[in-house]
């Protein structure tokens, strides 16, 4: 029987966060022993420690592991499991996020509609362990799609995901960051999929504060954030929009705003914890009207203090 679902697990030197994860996948309704349904999942190890024990003892009864002796990024390591999935539709999940009992669930019933949908996720601050409840857990991307405000940043985790199985779905592994956005633009704006929104919050999508953070070199701090200062505008030009449009207006200040985090990192201050999320909120009001567009330096900047 051909698989309803492939969940492709991307993972490197992180066994723990990814027993968890897989977990949250064995935990799925879909792989309830009644199901009707057929899940496969497919563990790439990009380059990291073996992991031959932990995807062995994951409860799975449909696994691959791949695994990679050298490491290629995130992009051909999930390419590298799409590549081996046998599914009608891909799931995708990082190996330090949760999915819900019910993810997989609501997806493929809001995929009979659509080409690619992403589910709302909670963003936590803190390591939730499968089965707990995320209650202190904020909704900071619980969007409904939007394909032009996707146009101005992306506010889908990939581990929100869950597409048709299509050779157009993978990752574009020539550019260093910003992957999953580009990937959704390419489908959306592209290739003209159907895209929408399950409206279910079902996968925990962690942002734990890096406790490594005093003996990080600082300046590999300010060269990760470099690559998103200078990638952010290279997508942007590969999706232009309309001169003086809104949609432009709001890419130029996130540009700007960019620029005011990089300053601030070369100098050594820092950034607050959940800036990106706090940011969007501003953008997200700022395209729909709720705030103007002139007000939306300033407000960035107020996320910095």
């Amino acid at each position: 029987m051909e698989p309803l679902v492939s969940v492709v697990v991307p993972t490197k030197d992180r066994p723990d966060s990814l027993a968890a994860a897989l977990e949250s996948v064995a935990a799925q309704t879909l792989c309830d022993p009644g199901s009707a349904h057929r899940v496969e999942v497919v563990v790439v190890n990009d380059g990291g420690a073996s992991v031959k024990d932990v995807v062995e003892n994951a409860g799975l009864d449909d696994v691959t592991l791949i695994e990679s002796p050298l490491s290629q990024g995130h992009a051909s390591a999930r390419n590298t499991g799409i590549e081996a999935a046998n599914g009608r539709y891909l799931a995708f999940l990082d190996d330090y996020d949760l999915h819900l009992p019910d993810h997989l669930e609501s997806a493929v019933a809001a995929l009979r509609h659509s080409d690619l949908v992403h589910a709302h996720c909670l963003t936590s601050e803190r390591r939730l362990e499968p089965g707990e409840e995320p209650l202190h857990a904020k909704a900071f991307f619980d969007v409904e799609f939007d394909p032009s405000l996707l146009l101005v940043a992306n506010y889908i985790p990939t581990s929100t995901i869950v597409c048709r199985n299509d050779r157009a779905a993978r990752f574009d592994p020539s550019i260093p960051v910003l992957v999953d956005w580009e990937l959704l633009l390419r489908l959306v704006h592209g290739h003209g999929w159907r895209a929408a929104t399950t409206g279910r919050h079902t996968v925990v999508y962690h942002r734990v504060a890096d406790q490594r953070s005093d003996t990080v070199d600082s300046t590999q701090i300010v060269a990760g954030h470099d690559r998103y200062r200078h990638g952010y505008p290279a997508l942007t030009q590969r999706w232009p929009v309309p001169k003086g449009s809104p949609i432009e207006v709001l890419r130029a200040h996130l540009m700007d705003f960019n620029d005011v985090c990089h300053e601030r990192l070369v100098r050594g201050e820092g950034l607050p914890h959940l800036l990106y999320e706090k940011a969007f909120q501003v953008l997200r009001a700022a395209h729909a009207g709720q705030v103007a567009l002139a007000e939306v330096p300033a407000l960035l900047r107020d996320q910095l203090s």
